[in-house]
């Protein structure tokens, strides 16, 4: 067994992206709850259906560029809420290659009744931020966000 060298072991609690998973997943979580135990929703299905909820009409190749979910993810949400009659998915009129997916009057009206209770969560989660925090945060993350992204195509 060699011996690690001090300088080349990283120390996870500190490392930027492992705190952000644990934070990602800590909200997630916390947001969760409303959907998950009262709905009987997963976390990828919710977010299948703001996502269509968002744009009225997607492909699921389009969701899961949107969402950041993998393709399997996308697929397992959208066969589940098809067999619950929340969503729609039919060829489109304009590429019959492409299935166009659509919230249900069903998914529409169960989408209302979720959104007003994750957006109370979301608003206790950064009630501990003063206004000028939780706009920095917005900009901190967008500016992070443009970054990374530029970063992987670079």
């Amino acid at each position: 067994m060699t011996e690690t060298n001090a300088e080349t072991l990283l120390n996870l609690s500190s490392f930027f992206p492992f705190q952000l998973s644990v934070l990602e997943k800590q909200v997630s979580e916390s947001i969760a709850q409303y959907y998950a135990v009262r709905f009987q929703l997963t976390r990828y299905e919710w977010r299948v259906m703001a996502a269509l909820a968002m744009h009225q009409s997607m492909s699921a190749k389009d969701v899961a560029n949107f969402t950041r979910l993998d393709k399997m993810q996308v697929s397992r949400a959208i066969s589940v809420l098809k067999e619950s009659e929340l969503i729609n998915q039919q060829k489109s009129a304009t590429d019959r290659r492409i299935s166009e997916l659509t919230l249900t009057a069903k998914g529409q009206a169960l989408y209302s009744q979720i959104v007003p209770l994750v957006i109370e969560q979301e608003q206790k989660i950064l009630a501990i931020l003063s206004e000028q925090e939780q706009q920095q945060l917005q900009q901190l993350m967008e500016k992070l966000s443009l970054h990374a992204e530029s970063l992987i195509h670079s």
